[in-house]
Order: structure tokens, then sequence, then C-alpha cells
């Protein structure tokens, strides 16, 4: 046997990873170069055991076989067969990596253009505007290209409704056997991307009519002939404008086709490059339904790609009600339970779903699955994830919500479907209302729109009513997570707002701590004499509850709600303004009425300045704060605090325009005093400026008055300011106390004298007192 016999036999056993008797590789003479490990009984031969074959070639004569002696001693391998060596170990590898990359890759089907074109071809110019209207559809009426897909599958989604329909009615149908799916096949090397259905297909005029007359619906005729309306709920579009969005891609497009009433093999091609005229001829074989192969233009090649079509598919067709296979591959593998009825969709199908819309891991949190024919044709699915990234400072979200026409894809996070403040929920909504040609990429029928966004939004309000009144633990979580969402709805939401504020919930100092409580709730408690709602908005319940504004309220046991975000409280109750006619009031303004009750106006009671003695006080304090007080009034609604400040700017707004623009920030304006001439401090105080050396202690000490009051309202933005101060007043306070206790220690030691020595003995007992024994 020669040497490349034996050469190709080693090889090919390698390759199919096989075993070759010993006979078939043991050669008439030994070959020089060749290890004799190579050559054993059932051995196979691998690419790595040519290593050896040129190893073995620089091997001492003593380790070869006598009769190879001889040969050994050449100082090299013979160069052809060591060229035939290395040529056959790189194809060996090659075809290795090949074996084991294509190992555990699906099979790949691709559909093939073999149909024969038989007889002459007509030809025909387009009814239409021809040029003008293709150049217009091709170029101008999509912003994306990858759209011409979705708009096929939709087309081939419509010919198997009809075909369908037409079976289910009992009409004959040419081959009835076939599968009523989507077959979808891309050739990467040959630059083709082919669609096929098993529908109801075309005949030789309805090819003419449907594809020589631009903007013509097939689709729309049909469903004139259905009297019974839920039978055309599946049906998509118009199949004119559509089909033509393909010469966005393609340079030329074959249509071959058959009609369900057609028999035999032979059916019919359309063939166009969309300069203004198409062919049609009988061609073979050509199974019933439709199949489009597109010649892919050259900048528009990546629609050749297996990944990039599986990807469009997916985001735009993964839901049309017929399977879908990418070359052979199942694409659509996750179904629309949108369309189906609520009760026969489980927890478990609903978190799948959730996790592939969202690409989330998690479960939702809450889940609304409802359908509704009035006003509005509507099937919709929502979704409260766990938790949002927002919080993180990631930026701000987009809308969550796709919108859908019949399971087709119309937009993708479609702006406008819910307000911007319901961002957060995941899910779709399917219209048929929506239309489908045009509509279908620009969403032009803004009140349709509009009109979808009020239906979905009141609905998804009185969920979450529901949830917190069934849920009211589990609604507590979700508020704790979602509330500044549903804030926002309420100051940019103006014609939701109310039906918003019943979602916000709010501690109460009628409430135990933690627990949280409504508006609505708040309403329903209040007494018949009251006339507003009062609030309160601190950072904490301790803050609220040793608030000054709060005394006269606790006293009288008039309930206040207790607001703690002091980000957005502020900005929340200046937009809501009112709840059910009642006038939200925080119990900082001036104008907050005052509860009454014995037992607080007996608190009141005590000292205080007259009149005059207060108006020349007050004039004498707004001298002192001459850049920082305007008014300066008494008020009866304090007992353990001085001073309060009252209609003051909020400090949240203060905060934030700081934070956008520090260097032009607004300066703290003047601002309006409530004193409580009864409050020791401030009778202290009036005693020190009357005196002749105390006005210098007065003015400091006013002015710290003045500086707690505005830390108690949240707008002194920096309080070292004040260290200095109460560092020179405790200096004076303390000297002060100081030399009134050596004063009276002296006044005391001057009116008694003690002997020194008596002094000095602690056990001496009184002179009339007998001394006690130790």
């Amino acid at each position: 046997m020669s040497l490349p016999s034996l050469l190709h036999q080693a090889v090919g056993a390698s390759v199919r990873s096989t075993r070759v008797p010993v006979t078939a590789l043991r050669p008439t003479a030994v070959v020089p170069g060749v290890s004799p490990r190579m050559i054993h009984s059932h051995a196979t031969i691998r690419s790595e055991d040519f290593k050896d074959v040129t190893e073995t070639a620089t091997e001492e004569p003593a380790a070869a076989a006598p009769k190879a002696k001889k040969a050994s001693k050449k100082a090299a391998l013979d160069p052809e067969l060591e060229q035939m060596i290395n040529e056959e170990k790189n194809r060996l590898d090659s075809d290795e990596k090949e074996a084991v990359a294509t190992k555990d890759a699906p099979a790949q089907v691709i559909i093939e253009d073999n149909e024969k074109t038989v007889g002459e071809a007509e030809t025909s110019d387009f009814q239409a505007e021809t040029k003008k209207i293709l150049d217009i559809v091709a170029r101008s009426l999509y912003s994306d290209k990858e759209i011409f897909l979705r708009e096929l599958v939709s087309n081939a989604s419509d010919a198997m409704e009809k075909v369908r329909h037409q079976m289910m009615s009992g009409k004959n149908v040419c081959d009835s056997d076939l599968d009523l799916k989507i077959q979808i096949s891309v050739d990467d090397k040959k630059k083709i991307l082919i669609i096929q259905d098993a529908g109801i297909g075309m005949t030789k005029e309805e090819l003419t009519r449907n594809l020589g007359r631009i903007g013509f619906s097939g689709t729309g005729e049909f469903a004139k002939i259905l009297e019974d309306k839920s039978k055309a709920d599946n049906l998509i579009g118009q199949f004119g404008v559509g089909f033509y969005s393909a010469f966005m891609v393609s340079n030329k497009i074959k249509v071959y086709s058959k009609g369900a009433s057609e028999s035999g093999e032979r059916g019919w091609v359309w063939e166009s490059d969309g300069s203004g005229t198409f062919t049609i001829s009988q061609a073979e074989p050509v199974q019933r339904g439709t199949k489009i192969v597109m010649y892919l233009r050259q900048d528009c090649e990546e629609f050749a790609v297996k990944q990039t079509v599986e990807n469009i598919i997916k985001t735009h067709s993964n839901f049309v009600g017929f399977d879908i296979s990418l070359n052979g591959n199942p694409v659509n593998t996750v179904k629309a339970i949108w369309t189906q009825k609520p009760n026969t969709v489980t927890p478990q199908m609903h978190k799948e779903f959730y996790q592939f819309i969202s690409k989330a891991y998690d479960a939702p949190m809450f889940t609304l699955h409802f359908e509704t024919d009035m006003p509005l044709s509507l099937r919709s699915i929502f979704y409260v994830p766990e938790t949002h990234m927002e919080k993180y400072g990631m930026g701000r979200s987009e809308s969550g919500v796709s919108l859908f026409s019949r399971k087709i894809l119309i937009q993708a996070k479609c702006k406008g479907i819910l307000p911007e403040w319901a961002r957060f929920v995941k899910g779709v909504v399917d219209s048929e209302d929506v239309p489908l040609n045009l509509s279908r990429e620009h969403l032009q029928d803004s009140a349709l729109i509009k009109r979808l966004s009020g239906v979905l939004t009141r609905r998804l309000i009185k969920f979450f009513e529901k949830q917190a009144k069934d849920e009211p633990d589990k609604y507590a979580k979700f508020y704790t997570e979602f509330s500044p969402y549903l804030k926002e709805g309420v100051c940019t939401d103006y014609v939701n707002k109310e039906e918003i504020s019943k979602l916000l919930r709010m501690e109460s100092s009628h409430t135990p701590a933690g627990r949280l409580t409504s508006l609505v709730e708040y309403v329903n408690r209040m007494k018949e004499d009251q006339k507003e709602i009062y609030y309160l908005i601190v950072p904490s319940r301790d803050y609220a509850e040793n608030s000054p504004y709060f005394e006269s309220f606790k006293a009288s046991d008039t309930e206040v709600l207790f607001f703690y975000d002091t980000r957005m409280d502020d900005f929340v109750m200046s937009n809501l303004a009112d709840f059910k006619g009642k006038k939200l009031k925080t119990i900082e303004a001036s104008s907050a009425s005052q509860p009454t009750s014995k037992e607080y106006e007996n608190s009141k009671k005590g000292d205080s300045m007259t009149p005059e003695e207060f108006k020349t006080f007050s004039m004498w304090m707004k001298d002192v704060l001459v850049d920082q007080v305007t008014t300066v009034t008494e008020t009866d609604r304090l007992t353990t605090t001085p001073c309060i400040i009252v209609d003051h700017e909020s400090a949240s707004f203060r905060r934030m325009m700081k934070s956008v623009d520090p260097k032009n920030a607004p300066a703290l304006p003047k601002q309006q005093v409530q004193l409580n001439a009864k409050h020791p401090i401030i009778k202290h105080i009036n005693k020190l400026r009357l005196a002749d050396s105390g006005d210098e202690l007065a003015r400091e000490a006013i002015v710290q008055v003045f500086d707690n009051a505005l830390i108690q309202a949240g707008l002194l933005e920096d309080s070292r300011s004040m260290v200095p101060r109460i560092n020179k007043m405790l200096e004076k306070i303390l000297a002060q106390k100081s030399d009134t206790v050596a004063d009276v220690k002296i006044a005391a030691d001057a009116a008694e004298p003690v002997d020194p020595v008596e002094r000095a003995d602690p056990f001496k007992a009184p002179a009339d007192e007998k001394p006690k024994e130790l």
C-alpha cells in the first residue's frame, strides 16, 4: 500500500472518530519518519498524532527498526512527504474545530428559491403613481428600516386567518394538510431573505390587484363580508402599503403565490424592482400561500444575519397568533397571554410574561389584567415591579407599557398611553381601535391615544384603591417604594389629581407611630365644625410632636396629618390645595384656625405685657432685626415656645433652588414673627433691655430667639453662624452668675464671722452638746 493511501485512510479514520483495523494501516515497508506508535492494533489516529511524525524524523537510528536504520540517517524528512503530512494535519484541525463549533448548534433550514418559471412573463405598470409613491413608501414612510419585517409578518398572519376562516366555514381549500405557520429564512452568503406562509394565497388577478395598486387592502374588503365582527378581530392591516415597505431593503422582490381555490402544483410569480413595472408569470412547484423572496440591497445586508432578524421578530412580532420559525428554529415562544381570559392565566404565567417584557428577574408585586369593549376595545395587562431604579439615581426611566394592535407591536414603550407619573408600570395594551396602516409607525391620532390614556389611567387608579382596601399591608409596602410617582401625579396630572390623592398615605396625630392613614379617613374623622384639613411637614414624628406649631392642636385634640418627605410634600400639598371641598392648611400658617377647649384656655393664662409694653417691645425687636423681620405680633397659640415664624416660604423650594443654581439662589426674605408674650424668655429679655447694663445681652438674646424660630421653620441654612453668638452670651451670663455668687458669699462671710480654728475642725461639737464617743 502506498504512503498517500496510508495517510488518507488514517486521516479519514480520525475525522470519522472510528477505529481502523490494523490491516488497513500496516504498510508493506517501514516508512521513514513515521512513529511505530501510530500503527497499532485498532488504533484511532487524530491530529495530535501527526506531531510525532516530524519529531521521530530526528530520532537516533537505534530507536528505529533494523530495516529503517539506513533511511533514518537522512538529515531530514523528504520535503514532499513533509508537505503532504502538514496539509493533512491542517485540514484535520480545521475539520475538528468546525465539528466542535457546530456540535450543539440547532439545525439550520434554509428556504430555497427553487421554483421554476413556466411560460412567458406579462409586464404591467403599477396602477398608482408608481415611481413617486414607491419612493415615498420605500424611503419616507417608515423611520426604521426593520419595520418592513413586521409588516410582512402581519400580512402573513392576515392571510392565514383568512384561510383558517374558510376551513372553519367548510369551504374546500387546496393543500389542506399544510401547517398554519410563518417560515422565515435568511442566507448570509447569498444576501437573501425569504418569508413564507400557508395562508389564503393569491391568484393571478389578485396579485395584479393587491400588489399592482399601492395601498389597496384585501383585508379591508375581507372584513366587510364577515357578519360576525369577532371573526375579523385577528386581521392585522392593509397589505399594499405594508408590502411595499420591503423595497426599503430590497433591490428586487419575487412573490410566489397560489390561491386557496387553485389546484395542482402551479402557481404564480410576481416580480419587480420597484421602478414602476412588474411582471407576472406561472411557476412551479408552488404551494398554497405566499412566498416572498427579497434580494437585499448592499446597504441592508444586515437583514441577512440570523441574529438581527430574530431580534426584530421578537421585538415587533413576537405575539402574532401563529408560530414563527427562522431557519427552521422557533422564535415566538412567549404567547400573548393578554388575549386570554384573566381567570385562565396563572400567577406563574404572569411572572414569566412580566420577566419577558420587562427584562427583569423579580416577580410582580401587583398584577392588573382586564379587558373591556366600552368605550374602547381594550385588552391590557399591567404589572407593578418590586422596586425601581430611579431611587438609585439612575435617571428618569422610560414608559414601561407597549402598545399593540391585534398582537402586533405598534410602539414599544409608548409615551402617552399612561401618564408620566405611571412610568413605573410595566405591561401591554392591545386595542383594535388603533389604526393599522400609517399609525402603526406614526401615532398620528393623538385624540385616540388620549382617550385610551384616560380609560387606562382611571382603571389603574381604581385598582390601586381596591388593593389599598383589600391588602393594606401590601399596599403600604408598595407605597413606601413608589410614593414619589404618586406624588408626582398629584402635581402634574390635573385631571386625576384628586383621585390620585386618595392613594396618598401619611401618619396622623390620632394614629400610632408607623401606622398610615389617608385623606379619606381623615375627612371621615373630622369634627363637625372643622372646616380645614391640617397638616405639618417635618422630617420625623418626633419633630412633629415637639413642634411649637403643634402645641395648640395637641392641647385641643385636633387631628393633624404628618408628612415626612420634606423634598416633595410641600409641592404636593400646594398643588392639591383642597380635598373633597376641605381646604388643606399647614399649621405653620398664621391663619390656621385656633381650636378651643377649657384646658387649653387655662394653659394660656399668665402674666403678660400690657398692649403698650408689647408695642414698645415689638418696635425694639424690629429695630434689632431690621433686615430680617417685617412684622411682630402677639399670639396665644404658644405655651412652651417663645417665638415662631409664620407664613414663610417653602423650605423645600429654597433647598431646590439652591441646589439648582447655588450662586443665584434668592436671599432669605424678611419674616413674620409671632411672640408668646407670657413666655419667661420674652419677659426676661424685656427686663434686660430696660436695664442700663443689659441692652447688649438682650439684643443678642432676641437674635438667638429669632434664629431658633428659623430652625424650627426649617429656614436656617447654616447654623454655624450662631456659635460665636452663643459662646459670647454664655460668657456674659456665666460671668454675671459667678460675680453674683461671689458677692453673696462675701456678704455671708461678713455677716457671721467664724473662728478659723473652729472652721477647720468639722468634728468639734457645739458648746451646748456633749461630744459623741467614737
